[in-house]
């Protein structure tokens, strides 16, 4: 369910952002895979979407930009919060009737700021670690090695 992409394979993601990944000379973004949807259209979805239905098929374990939506986190160009923001394209299956609950939006995004600390430290080590045919799929390796340490 995971993919790891390259500098030219995504958009929005800046040269100075702490999540990349550093395997030789190469640099990759840890995201979640895209799948076709078989639609004429061409395009792709999550990996996690039940593309006839339209339903999250991990509702309960989404990750917080889908916890987050239709909502779009705001920060200044330091990283420190501003605010939330509705993204133009709202049309989440999950709230078709438009009723979005908002309490607990900047409880969610702190507990998540607590977590993108401990994956930015380890995405630190990771990359200070050099050997021979490492390759993005290592991060996999040591992330589950690490969360399994921490009980």
């Amino acid at each position: 369910f995971l993919a790891f992409l390259s500098p030219g394979e995504i958009e929005g993601v800046e040269k100075s952002d702490p999540t990349w990944l550093t395997c030789g000379k190469k640099r990759y973004i840890m995201a979640l895979r895209r799948i076709e949807t078989g639609k004429t259209d061409g395009g792709l979805a999550c990996y996690f979407l039940d593309v006839p239905t339209g339903h999250c098929t991990i509702y309960d374990s989404r990750p917080i930009l889908c916890r987050l939506y239709p909502f779009k986190l705001e920060e200044t160009k330091d990283g420190k919060f501003r605010g939330f923001t509705l993204h133009k394209d709202v049309g989440c299956p999950r709230h078709r009737d438009a009723v979005v609950e908002t309490k607990g939006l900047h409880k969610l995004y702190c507990k998540d700021c607590r977590h993108q600390e401990d994956y930015d430290d380890l995405v630190r080590f990771f990359n200070t670690r050099r050997y021979p045919g490492k390759k993005p799929g290592d991060f996999v390796r040591l992330f589950v090695e690490w969360n399994s340490s921490k009980g």
